[in-house]
C-alpha cells in the first residue's frame, strides 16, 4: 500500500477515516485488492486501532472493502468468476424481490419508485456521477423494501453493495460508462412493475444483468494488468488537537 495518510483529530473519527480511505479508493490511490493494514493506518491517522476498525466496518458495510477469512482487510476486488457467481445469484434474489413487489406494492409506492427513477435520470443527464450511483443503488433498494422481507433485503444488500462499490471504483478510475444509457436500462424494469407483470420483470432483469456483465467484462478483464499511477490525498480541513 504505497500511500501515506495524515493524522486526524476532532470528533467522528471513524467517519472521517472511512471517508478518507474511500476517497483514496475512488481516486485510485488505493487499488482493488490492496491490503489495508490496521496498525499502519492507526499510526498514519494518529488514532487507536479501535477507531480504524470502526472506520473499516463502515466501508465494509458500503461494499468498498472486504475482510478475508484470515482477518486481513482488502479493497474490494472481484474476479470474473466472482462476478459471474454474484450475478447468477442476483438474478434469483432480485427477481424474487421484484416478484413480491409486483404483488404487494401500492399505487402510491409505485409512484414513488417512478419518481426515484426520474431522479436517477436527472442525475445521469447532468453528468453527476456520484449522485447517479447513489440514486441507482437507492432505486434498487426501494424495490427490495417493497418486497417486505427483511431477510431478502439483507441478503441482497450484502450481495449487491460490493458490485456497486466495485463499479464505482472502476468508473472513477476511468472506465467508460454512458450514465444516461445505464439509467434508461431501468425503464423496462419499472414498466414491468407498473404493469404488475412478473414474467416481464424477470425478463427485464435478466436482460439488464446480462448487459452489466458485459460492461464489467469489458472494464476489468480486457486489460486487468493495466499500469497504475498512485495519487496523493488532499489535506484534511480538520482542526488540530487542543
Amino acid at each position: 500500500m504505497a500511500i501515506s495518510f495524515s493524522k486526524l483529530s476532532n470528533s467522528s473519527l471513524r467517519d472521517q477515516i472511512a471517508g478518507k480511505i474511500k476517497e483514496a479508493i475512488l481516486n485510485n490511490s488505493l487499488r482493488p485488492g490492496d491490503r489495508l493494514v490496521e496498525r499502519k493506518l492507526a499510526a498514519q491517522f494518529g488514532v487507536s486501532l479501535t477507531v480504524v476498525r470502526e472506520g473499516l466496518i463502515i466501508l465494509e458495510v458500503e461494499g468498498f472493502v472486504v475482510k478475508k477469512t484470515n482477518s486481513s482487510t482488502y479493497v474490494t476486488k472481484l474476479s470474473l468468476q466472482e462476478v459471474e457467481k454474484a450475478f447468477a445469484l442476483r438474478r434469483v434474489l432480485e427477481g424474487y424481490a421484484m416478484e413480491l413487489a409486483v404483488r404487494s406494492a401500492t399505487a402510491e409506492q409505485i409512484e414513488s419508485l417512478e419518481k426515484a427513477y426520474l431522479d436517477m435520470i436527472d442525475a445521469a443527464a447532468h453528468g453527476n456521477l456520484d449522485l447517479f450511483l447513489q440514486k441507482d443503488y437507492e432505486w434498487h433498494e426501494a424495490i427490495w423494501c417493497l418486497a417486505c422481507n427483511e431477510y431478502l433485503f439483507a441478503a441482497l444488500r450484502r450481495l449487491i453493495l460490493p458490485l456497486f462499490a466495485f463499479a464505482a471504483i472502476r468508473i472513477h478510475a476511468g472506465s467508460p460508462l454512458d450514465l444516461l444509457a445505464d439509467a434508461n436500462r431501468h425503464q423496462p424494469l419499472l414498466d414491468a412493475i407498473k404493469s404488475r407483470d412478473v414474467k416481464a420483470c424477470h425478463a427485464a432483469l435478466n436482460h439488464v444483468t446480462e448487459e452489466w456483465l458485459g460492461v464489467l467484462r469489458a472494464w476489468e478483464y480486457k486489460n486487468p494488468d493495466a499500469s497504475h499511477s498512485a495519487l496523493s490525498l488532499p489535506a484534511l480541513a480538520i482542526p488540530d488537537k487542543a
